[in-house]
């Protein structure tokens, strides 16, 4: 934005010609974004693609879609603060600044596990993007002709409504709060975002150690999703156990790299081939979601260290 005269007041106001009465109805989904991720027109010709290429990136950069489908948004509580008008000694008054919008997102779904999610949010700084009931999608216009999330001033997860005999079920609640000003000076609405309602964030999942006796030339382990335990080697089976490249194996001692030579799914469990050395200890860990989605995988991440890693000790 150019700097001009504080005084020149007509260079700051607008025409007031009416054009359009598009507005967000009832909010179905959120997507949090790194504030500093900016995507363009092009980038939304294949929205699908687009989103699960974000959800599915590097943590620093990913994209976390909450509620859509998977955990429909039951209640919606908006609480404006009051904007903020002080009256002079003369009656004259004088406006300082509007009051922020505060929005609560409530769902039945998703129980403790989900809360948990949803309370890793707080001061993380991210932006959002909203989604509404009819596909509605409201986000940032940038002046480089870019778009992002609309820039969030706080957001975190009130504890959980705990169900009772009477007319309250558990939910899940998330909060976010964020400026008229840049809701209105910033804010863009944009259709066609019905598909993205579908989508979800990656499930967090786990290695697990084997009771398999391990080898110089061998090593076994499972996999599962870290809530539920659902095992991982049963629900996805080859394009999750056949690809060498689904997991990372180090050496504990001295950090080295080792590539397997061969992977593939036995008694249930994966085994890993290649050199091991007797007496060492390996850190073992799932690839990055991008590669797990690549090779058909995709939807989960067990590459979190240390929550997702195991140690196998060679005998």
């Amino acid at each position: 934005m150019a700097i001009i005269k504080a005084c020149s007041f007509a260079n700051s106001v607008k025409n007031t010609g009416k054009e359009c009465d598009i507005s967000m109805v009832a909010p179905a989904m959120i997507i949090c974004l790194p504030r500093s991720y900016k995507f363009t027109e092009n980038d939304l010709l294949d929205p699908d693609a687009w989103l699960e290429t974000l959800i599915h990136a590097s943590i620093t950069t990913r994209a976390f879609p909450l509620f859509g489908q998977q955990a429909p948004v039951r209640e919606v509580t908006n609480d404006t603060a009051a904007d903020t008008i002080v009256e002079l000694g003369d009656g004259l008054k004088v406006f300082l600044r509007y009051g922020m919008y505060n929005r609560t997102l409530e769902t039945t779904s998703g129980g403790l596990c989900y809360a948990s999610a949803l309370q890793s949010f707080l001061k993380s700084g991210y932006s959002i993007i909203e989604i509404d009931q009819q596909g509605q999608m409201l986000c940032r216009k940038n002046g480089d002709g870019t778009f992002s999330g609309l820039i969030i001033d706080f957001m975190y997860a009130p504890a959980p409504t705990l169900s009772d005999f009477k007319n309250t079920p558990y939910k899940n609640r998330f909060q976010y709060s964020f400026s008229p000003v840049e809701l209105v000076n910033n804010g863009i609405i944009l259709e066609g975002a019905t598909s993205l309602l579908d989508k979800m964030g990656l499930i967090n999942s786990k290695l697990v150690n084997s009771t398999t006796v391990q080898t110089t030339t061998e090593i076994y382990f499972g996999v599962k999703t870290e809530c539920a335990e659902t095992d991982l080697v049963d629900l996805i089976g080859a394009n999750l156990g056949t690809h060498t490249n689904n997991f990372v194996v180090t050496n504990k001692a001295s950090g080295t790299p080792l590539v397997p030579s061969a992977a593939a799914i036995v008694g249930g469990e994966i085994k890993l081939s290649g050199t091991f050395v007797s007496g060492q200890t390996y850190y073992v860990v799932g690839s990055a979601p991008s590669i797990w989605k690549t090779n058909g995988a995709n939807g989960y991440d067990a590459s979190l260290v240390p929550d997702s890693r195991i140690e196998i000790t060679i005998p």
